[in-house]
């Protein structure tokens, strides 16, 4: 029965590794938040412009239908890109405290999604009746 033990040599490589990983997925979740945060910014200004733009022209009722279909788009994009960032983090700390708030976090960003999906899609059945 051979029995190996790391020696101090190797933990410490092991120790780095680690801390590594840990600083690495933290760069990725506060990427992945800061995209998310441009992405809803884009968003809302994209929005904006095109409301201003649109909104005397035409029928103010598919103004709005149209604009709420982009932005419900971008947010959904933007909330699975803000999941994704939790998941990193959890990823690297698994402890029982933060797999809770990941799963109540999960659950509600997904609950939102879902709601803000069915939405889109029935805004896209709308406009598309409208168009033809």
């Amino acid at each position: 029965m051979n029995i190996y033990l790391l020696s101090v040599a190797e933990k410490g490589l092991f120790h780095r590794l680690e801390m590594g990983l840990v600083e690495l997925a933290g760069i990725i979740k506060v990427l992945l938040e800061f995209i998310a945060i441009m992405l809803i910014l884009y968003a809302i200004i994209l929005t904006l412009q095109k409301f201003i733009r649109h909104c005397r022209r035409t029928n103010f009722d598919t103004v709005q239908r149209v604009l709420r279909l982009e932005l419900g788009r971008y947010l959904i994009l933007a909330l699975e890109l803000l999941l994704a960032a939790d998941i990193v983090a959890t990823a690297v700390s698994p402890t029982w405290d933060a797999i809770g708030r990941l799963a109540a976090i999960s659950f509600i960003r997904t609950f939102l999604n879902y709601f803000l999906e069915r939405e889109v899609i029935e805004l896209e059945r709308v406009t598309g009746m409208e168009m033809n």
